[in-house]
């Protein structure tokens, strides 16, 4: 009976690991449509105070969007060079109607993503150290200028059983990449 009960209790150990707040999101009927096909990903702000992360988690989005096959993409090497010519201010992920407008002239696009990386640092529990990450990601319609989707949470690497063994946390990137598909995740399209 003991051995039931520590063998119940150690792969209740190991299913655990990971927590999250729990998200929010938003989807308009308008997403549902089919009419985007495609879109820019813009790049993405960071209020956190690890500078980078912004521009991996862009890169992740953009893999993951592909992967899922889910729009076609605008190369962010075109689309950057048309967002030095066109966006005057510093944060070339804040745009106006009359950009957005312009750039789906430009690239063919039905609407653009961009978002913001909300919060990440390493967390520090004695000697076992994991990433926390929260992300917002939000798709805009260019003809209306509205939020068509938004989606919001956080994850981490943390893994009890990890901690609890001395095995190493889950590796940034792939914390994003399950927090992006976790956001994506809510998107109903076509």
């Amino acid at each position: 009976m003991k051995t039931s009960v520590l063998l119940l209790f150690i792969f209740s150990l190991l299913v655990s690991g990971c927590s999250s707040t729990g998200g929010h999101h938003f989807t308009s009927p308008a997403i549902g449509l089919g009419y985007i096909n495609r879109i820019a990903v813009l790049p993405l702000e960071n209020f956190s105070k690890n500078k980078g992360i912004e521009g991996r988690a862009r890169e992740l989005l953009m893999t993951r969007l592909l992967g899922h096959g889910l729009y076609d993409l605008v190369e962010p090497g075109e689309l950057h060079r048309f967002l030095q010519d066109e966006v005057r201010s510093k944060n070339k992920a804040l745009i106006d109607q009359t950009v957005a407008k312009r750039m789906a002239r430009e690239f063919n696009i039905q609407a653009y993503m961009t978002g913001s990386i909300d919060d990440y640092k390493e967390v520090r529990n004695g000697s076992y150290t994991y990433p926390v990450i929260a992300i917002t990601l939000r798709m805009v319609d260019i003809k209306t200028g509205e939020v068509i989707w938004q989606a919001s949470d956080d994850d981490s690497g943390y893994s009890t059983t990890g901690r609890l063994f001395g095995f190493n946390a889950e590796e940034t990137n792939a914390v994003i990449f399950r927090l992006i598909d976790k956001l994506l995740g809510t998107m109903v399209t076509r």
